[in-house]
């Protein structure tokens, strides 16, 4: 089968949250025997697109892999009319990279692939188009407090670009349940299917046991929800902890922390690590990760290789949204800040459930969100797109 995937960063196993999945997606269908086109229309640096062009290198005949550096229209006033005719329309606007993919479709496919919401722009018109959905934006913009105007824009902007790339796509994939539901709610005659992201668990050594009573939260801090539950930790729960816990110390870590969360330093027994270059130089040192967002739809990677490596997890519900847990034995979860920060301390506290706690969760993420069952579930998708009618030559209406 050929495969053409089209996805806004370059696949990277530590590269932002979603690229960890395209390198699942694009090695798995590889090892497979399957053929990959992969697109990758980015503004990354160069050295992350060097990085991954190096993951792929060994790959041999059946992959091409095409990191395009994304070219948006510099006259800011024509952007912005382009933008608001198409909402989250940037990719669709590099006419380049737009011709480029047109080329590789011509050339003959079984399934465009298409990955997070605004890449759909490029599928209307083509056939045996599947678009995945991480997350949905009328869901986080909406569930925000006080909203400034500029928020009311953005979920305006988000609801329309959401209707519209719904409504003209057949298949989606959606990460979660409340996803698929809150699609069905913009277009109940959508062909949906939920299927959860995966993680190249050999990637994932379990961890060291970390003895010294450190909590921990990492994460892309410019992102709302991360920093929102980083927010959460350090004023509200974090003392709690303390309390209790005189001797606990709190590691917030990732993209940014410094520049978002500098106002909270210096703060006794709090330490902040920016840009790491490895997820191992977080979770290597955390006892306990909490993550407690206020909001953001979708599977949260972070708490996925939180798992992986061995490090209990206490989180809220969305912070586990699409995970198949069990309370109290894959991790704890709650709601106040309170029960928060008595699960954290309760974990600190107990040698043996922390022990219990991350192994168990390590086999959850191995048993169902490693790659083997998760692009098998991709696979009966593909196949059921490829039976779905004759080739013959189509023009995109994306032109």
């Amino acid at each position: 089968m050929k495969i053409v995937i089209v996805t806004p960063a370059v696949p990277h196993p530590f590269g932002d949250t979603a690229a960890r999945w395209f390198y699942v997606l694009i090695t798995e269908l590889l090892a497979r025997g399957h053929e990959v086109v992969a697109l990758a229309a980015t503004e990354e640096p160069a050295s992350r697109v060097d990085e991954a062009e190096q993951w792929f290198s060994r790959r041999g005949e059946k992959l091409k892999l095409h990191c395009h550096r994304l070219k948006v229209d510099s006259f800011a006033p024509r952007r912005k009319l382009r933008s608001l005719v198409r909402p989250y329309s940037e990719m669709l606007q590099d006419h380049a990279f737009v011709e480029h993919l047109h080329r590789q479709l011509k050339l003959g496919y079984d399934v465009l692939h298409l990955e997070q919401l605004p890449t759909g722009w490029l599928g209307l018109g083509w056939p045996r188009v599947l678009l995945n959905v991480h997350f949905l934006d009328v869901i986080d913009w909406a569930a925000r407090n006080n909203p400034s105007v500029n928020d009311r824009k953005a979920l305006w902007q988000a609801q329309r670009a959401t209707r519209r790339l719904l409504l003209g796509t057949t298949n989606v994939r959606l990460l979660t349940p409340r996803l698929e539901e809150a699609a069905r709610a913009i277009h109940p005659g959508g062909n949906y299917r939920v299927v959860p992201l995966a993680l190249d668990v050999s990637l994932y050594a379990l961890q060291p046991f970390v003895e010294e009573p450190v909590v921990g939260l990492v994460g892309s801090m410019h992102w709302a929800p991360s920093r929102s539950a980083a927010e959460r930790l350090i004023t509200r729960i974090w003392p709690l902890v303390k309390r209790r816990i005189q001797n606990a110390k709190l590691h917030i870590a990732g993209w940014n922390a410094l520049r978002c969360l500098g106002q909270y330093c210096p703060e006794k027994d709090l330490t902040m690590a920016e840009n790491l270059a490895h997820p191992r130089e977080f979770f290597s040192k955390a006892a306990v990760m909490v993550y407690a967002p206020s909001c953001g739809s979708g599977m949260k990677v972070k708490v996925m290789e939180s798992m992986a490596y061995g490090v209990p997890v206490v989180t809220t519900w969305e912070g586990v949204e699409g995970i198949d847990y069990e309370n109290g034995r894959h991790c704890w979860v709650a709601e106040s800040d309170e029960e928060l920060a008595e699960k954290t301390c309760r974990l600190l506290e107990d040698r043996a459930e922390r022990q219990q706690m991350r192994l168990a969760a390590r086999c959850l993420i191995e048993k169902l969100y490693s790659p083997r069952p998760v692009i098998d579930k991709m696979l009966a998708i593909y196949q059921q797109l490829d039976c779905s009618g004759p080739r013959p030559s189509y023009s995109s209406l994306c032109t």
